[in-house]
């Protein structure tokens, strides 16, 4: 994939029941959900075990979706604080 911007809607038509590793472009905040609109297609994974795999290496913008859902909205999760012997 060449990463243009692109709907979730064309992405859903274009792959069909598939998880999809994808970097954020445009998205809004609400009630401390982000609600993805344009996304970047990085590439289609093969299965829900590659997505886990794959799902570990994410990081700034990057996420997994599967196409079967309607829209992409996910819920904002702060860092813990961490504690503990601290030098």
């Amino acid at each position: 994939m060449d990463g243009d911007s692109m709907l979730w809607s064309e992405v859903r038509e274009l792959f069909p029941n598939k998880f999809i590793l994808m970097e954020d472009i445009k998205s809004y905040v609400v009630d401390g959900k982000v609600h993805v609109e344009e996304v970047a297609v990085i590439r289609p994974l093969a299965d829900g075990t590659e997505a886990t795999r794959e799902l570990r290496e994410c990081k700034d913008n990057k996420f997994i979706c599967h196409t079967s859902k309607p829209q992409i909205v996910m819920p904002i999760r702060s860092k813990p604080n961490l504690r503990g012997f601290h030098q």
